[in-house]
């Protein structure tokens, strides 16, 4: 029984995985939208809109709830189909994936670079005829060299996605992620630079394709589920370093319902308001994660010589992303050893293509560098971070 408790209280880390910086600013806005009745409806999304317009420099921006319910109205409003062929990387999170099938178009993989991102390369080695899109998704607040993918396909006919879900801010050649391409792709889910329960953006310049995306009808989102799933991120996501292992104890009594179906719908005023108050703090929140990321390396030595981060000020880094070398220490090994530390950590992307599907393509790069990621957070509430990570790491490693 011991045992177990120890095991228990075990969960309770010093730093949590990706708790989101959310502050008194993101609890009035959940409080005035609750109690005014503006869970659905109200200016946020309007006030969102203007200010992702406005930073970006596009013309259109259109809010929803998800960044997958971007990207797949992106593709319906580039009017594909059928067999039209869509190329993403195997190493991204799944919901891109999703948008793609729920389209009904079909998916093509293609492998990455050593910086885990599409290359020009990867990407050349699998365009067909039959090639319609390509999605270059920037990953780990690092930026994908969407400008010479751009460059590639100019003139072939071929649409470009930016999906800057996880690098909203980060700029390449001097341009912000979002802007490139047909159409850009924003998330404000958990883990990224707008951090919030959901939320998500489809910005471009091209008018026709913003008409073709507003004409989609989309509806309303139950105004009890939104507000369930915002208190419900509050408790398990904001107080992660308190509320882990009861989530645990939790999901070990009761059974675990199946995920909802996902769903089209507009984005919430609610929303809209979150993911507005983390616009607002996203250039002094991604300086904190990068000083903490600095200090932390230091702290590691010789392992951060495996970094993959951008810690210049073109990256809006969220965590820090290391890939150990071959035959280098394990990523299980490290994982257990900054949990005994007080750090919640995790491993990389599992390869979407791994599942079976498409055929099974042979990604050499990407069968090989997934293994050896690990991702650590960057948690900003603590002020003197040297101390934090000094004070830690020597009882895990």
């Amino acid at each position: 029984m011991l045992t177990k408790f120890r095991a228990w209280v075990s969960y309770f880390y010093q730093v949590p995985w990706c708790v989101p910086a959310w502050g008194w600013s993101e609890f009035c806005v959940t409080a005035y939208c609750i109690l005014a009745g503006k869970i659905k409806r109200g200016s946020y999304s309007r006030q969102l809109s203007d200010a992702i317009r406005a930073y970006l420099g596009v013309k259109y921006v259109l809010p929803v709830n998800r960044g997958r319910t971007a990207i797949e109205l992106a593709l319906r409003a580039l009017d594909l189909k059928g067999d039209d062929e869509v190329v993403l990387p195997s190493y991204v999170c799944r919901s891109v994936l999703d948008a793609i099938l729920k389209v009904g178009v079909k998916p093509v993989f293609a492998d990455i670079g050593p910086e885990l991102h599409l290359t020009v390369d990867t990407t050349k080695a699998v365009i067909t005829s039959r090639t319609k899109c390509i999605i270059v998704p920037h990953l780990f607040g690092n930026t994908a060299p969407i400008d010479h993918i751009e460059r590639m396909i100019r003139g072939t006919g071929i649409a470009l996605i930016d999906d800057a879900a996880q690098s909203f801010g980060s700029r390449r050649s001097g341009r912000l992620v979002g802007s490139f391409g047909d159409c850009g792709i924003i998330s404000c889910g958990p883990g990224k630079a707008l951090a919030g329960a959901a939320g998500g953006l489809l910005v471009t310049n091209r008018r026709e394709l913003y008409d073709r995306a507003v004409e989609i009808p989309l509806g309303e989102e139950n105004a009890a589920v939104v507000t369930k799933r915002i208190l419900s991120f509050w408790v398990w996501r904001r107080f992660r370093k308190y509320t882990l292992p009861f989530k645990i104890l939790i999901d070990r009594i009761v059974e675990e319902k199946e995920e909802p179906l996902f769903e089209a719908f507009q984005i919430s005023n609610l929303d809209a308001g979150i993911a507005l108050q983390q616009f607002q703090s996203l250039i002094r929140n991604t300086r904190k994660r990068q000083q903490n990321a600095k200090v932390l390396l230091e702290t590691f030595g010789i392992i951060g010589n495996y970094g993959v981060s951008d810690f210049s000020n073109n990256s809006t880094l969220i965590k820090l992303v290391l890939v150990l070398s071959d035959g280098k220490l394990l990523v299980e090994n490290l994982i257990k050893q900054l949990a005994r530390a007080g750090i919640e950590s995790q491993g990389g992307y599992v390869p979407l293509h791994q599942d079976g599907g498409n055929g099974n393509p042979s990604l050499p790069s990407t069968e090989r560098l997934w293994k050896n990621v690990i991702c650590i957070p960057l948690d900003i509430r603590y002020k003197n971070q040297r101390k934090l990570w000094t004070e830690m790491l020597p009882r895990g490693l």
